[in-house]
């Protein structure tokens, strides 16, 4: 029995141990402990992110709350946070560069908030609650108000005049606080964050009771997105290169299948030497794109762009350098733009550069021909045979330049203007289908792609 007893109890002690770690660890804040007065309601406004909490990670529920931020918190609180603003407010003392400007601005225009006789808004003032009770008042429905309401607290005359119907409409609604003494409003006294915590948070569970000037708009019913219907299959030119040609024409767009190749052509001269890693490099398509059915895809003048990934210099013993492109990005000449991530395959997978055969071959070329002349005339005027000369130069300067031209450092990677290369899309390219009329079939097969 007492093992049984022990056992309980253990299991009593870690639970209540786990319950007080998980709710500690739900809180983003560490200074309001869960028996606080305004607890409930701090919680409520700092997970709807009402009202922030500090950077070191505390509350500071007594800290009083300027107007500006009181102004910020009330906008969250009624969905108007994001409203766009269509005027500038008219104050004094506040321009672009004041702290809270944006939501100052939107206040304005709303009506939320108003400014002073003098003209300013003052935003860093700390807010009364006499201002706060005149606010919800304000934003509220209209309704009859007995002002002798106010005779059950022992301050009422606190209330300056212009605070008296405001206040009482307040009380009716439950818009107001009066914590810890409730025979008292302290309605001079200013506002803090605790206390507006509150006043947020009712006013966020009795949202029926605002006026609907100062509420956002409800949100329009989400369109239900179209179902997408494979239309036809249809083939590009391999040009030799490719694995995959497809191209999936549906309702709604068209799908270019990874490993379709594309001859595209650079927009300006290009050499290695001048540029370095990072640079973007811009290509174009000469011609229309069209599928071998007739459908164009890409039209002419589309440009691609390309960043370079990698720059191997060229190295001893004729190797060349080495450009590596990584394709990113396709703009139309209407201006739309599409991902297109694609790789070179022209003579090397994924890299741009000289073919190895070149410079010994010019090397060749050239050594044959200082061979011919600077080896083969001595030797035939030294035989009375040029010919016999030439025979003997012309093989040895070739292979002199041949062996120069495998042994020395090999060539940089230069292009023309307009010149061609090979891409090869290494990931599906889907294109809308607002700028081309597509053919269209009576096959109506639904067909899913992930968007």
């Amino acid at each position: 029995m007492d093992i049984k007893k022990n056992l309980a109890a253990i299991i009593l002690t870690v639970t209540l141990l786990l319950t007080s770690v998980s709710s500690a660890l739900a809180k983003s804040y560490s200074d309001v402990p869960d028996d606080y007065w305004a607890a409930e309601e701090i919680e409520d406004v700092v997970t709807k992110n009402v009202v922030p909490i500090y950077g070191d990670g505390t509350y500071r529920p007594l800290d009083l709350v300027p107007r500006v931020d009181w102004t910020e918190w009330l906008l969250r609180a009624l969905g108007l946070a994001q409203a766009p603003i269509t005027a500038e407010p008219n104050y004094s003392d506040v321009n672009p560069s004041t702290f809270g400007y944006q939501s100052i601005a939107r206040s304005d225009q709303f009506g939320l908030i108003y400014g002073y006789t003098d003209g300013e808004f003052k935003p860093q003032r700390f807010i009364t609650k006499t201002e706060t009770a005149s606010i919800m008042s304000h934003i509220t429905k209209d309704t009859f108000v007995d002002t002798s309401v106010l005779s059950q607290f022992a301050d009422s005359n606190d209330i300056p005049d212009w605070g008296r119907i405001p206040y009482s409409k307040a009380i009716k609604y439950g818009l107001y606080v009066n914590y810890p003494n409730q025979a008292y409003l302290d309605p001079q006294r200013e506002l803090n964050r605790a206390e507006a915590a509150v006043l947020l948070a009712r006013l966020m569970r009795a949202l029926d009771l605002v006026d609907d000037n100062y509420k956002a708009a409800e949100p329009a019913p989400e369109p239900e997105e179209p179902k997408e219907y494979l239309l036809s299959v249809e083939h590009l030119e391999d040009w030799g290169k490719a694995v995959v040609d497809r191209v999936n024409i549906t309702n709604l767009r068209k799908i270019i299948l990874a490993k379709n190749v594309f001859k595209v052509s650079f927009v300006e001269p290009f050499n290695s030497t001048k540029h370095q890693v990072g640079d973007v490099i811009p290509f174009y398509f000469k011609k229309d794109v069209v599928t071998k059915e007739g459908t164009l895809v890409i039209p002419a003048n589309t440009k691609l762009y390309a960043t370079i990934e990698e720059l191997r210099d060229k190295k001893w013993v004729n190797k060349n350098t080495e450009v590596y492109l990584h394709f990113f990005k396709m703009v139309f000449p209407n201006g739309h733009e599409y991902p297109f991530i694609a790789r070179v395959i022209n003579n090397e997978e994924g890299v741009l550069t000289e073919n190895r055969w070149l410079k010994p071959l010019e090397y060749t070329i050239a050594g044959a021909a200082i061979g011919g002349t600077a080896i083969g005339l001595p030797i035939g005027e030294a035989k009375h045979r040029s010919g016999d000369g030439m025979a003997i130069g012309f093989p040895t300067g070739a292979g002199v330049g041949l062996l120069a031209g495998w042994l020395t450092p090999g060539v940089n990677y230069k292009a023309r203007a307009n010149e061609d290369i090979f891409v090869e899309l290494k990931v599906d390219c889907s294109l809308d289908n607002d700028y081309v009329t597509t053919t269209t079939t009576t096959t109506h097969e639904e067909y899913t792609y992930k968007k």
